[in-house]
């Protein structure tokens, strides 16, 4: 067996996902490094004549920026958890997430026309959610693969890897959904009830279920690149892009 294939994928996943949750401390000063980070975007947004974000827009950075928090946590659990990966993987992870601000845009843009053919949801916080999550899941996966070209697979070789993954474990994605929601339903009111008019009933819910649907997005994100490791095997860095 190749170096680094020792654990199955779900073993690995379920790795991750522990390392992840027992270091919450390190998750926490990223989130405030995200967090610093959005709060100078939107000064200099207003500097520069844009003016002040509206609640919408100000959720949307505060997503994005727990988001990336999230992610680059994911990094370092991988580089502590995968022997095979390069020493600097977890440092580069963190550039590439820096440097793909164009790259995402052109996902954000897939994904929304994605989302028109699937139908869109009641909510429409839900699809913004769902567009954001799903195309920095995607850039990530394309990050793992240029920096370190698992088996060989490049950038979009590696996304696609775990896109498949994704879209052939829709139903461990709403078993994850289903327990955010349930778990942060204020008592007495359906999920359907409160979906939409959660931020102005019951904000401390609201932003608890938001927390718990990108802690769920992140736990199926890192379920599928776990496998996508294990199955394309250990990095080629003669392969990997510069």
């Amino acid at each position: 067996m190749p170096d680094g294939q020792e654990n199955s994928g779900p073993a690995l996943g379920e790795t991750l996902v522990t390392w992840m949750v027992d270091n919450r401390p390190a998750l926490d000063e990223r989130m405030k490094e995200e967090g610093s980070k959005a709060l100078i975007q939107e000064f200099m947004a207003a500097e520069g004549g844009q003016g002040l974000p509206t609640p919408e827009q100000r959720l949307d950075r505060a997503r994005q920026a727990s988001a990336r928090a999230w992610l680059r946590h994911l990094s370092a659990a991988i580089q502590a958890n995968w022997p095979a990966v390069p020493a600097s993987f977890s440092a580069d992870m963190d550039k590439w997430l820096v440097g793909g601000e164009e790259r995402l845009e052109a996902l954000r843009l897939d994904e929304e026309a994605r989302a028109e053919q699937r139908g869109l949801a009641a909510d429409p916080n839900d699809d913004h959610r769902e567009v954001e999550l799903r195309a920095l899941g995607r850039l990530y996966a394309e990050g793992i693969g240029s920096t370190c070209s698992p088996g060989g697979d490049d950038g979009p070789a590696f996304a696609r890897r775990v896109t498949e993954w994704q879209a052939e474990h829709l139903l461990r994605n709403r078993e994850l959904v289903d327990d955010a929601v349930a778990r942060t339903t204020p008592e007495g009111l359906s999920g359907s009830e409160v979906a939409a008019p959660l931020w102005e009933r019951a904000p401390e819910a609201a932003r608890a279920r938001e927390a718990a649907l990108l802690w769920a997005r992140v736990q199926f994100l890192t379920e599928a690149v776990a496998d996508s490791l294990m199955a394309a095997g250990p990095p080629r860095l003669d392969t990997a892009d510069a």
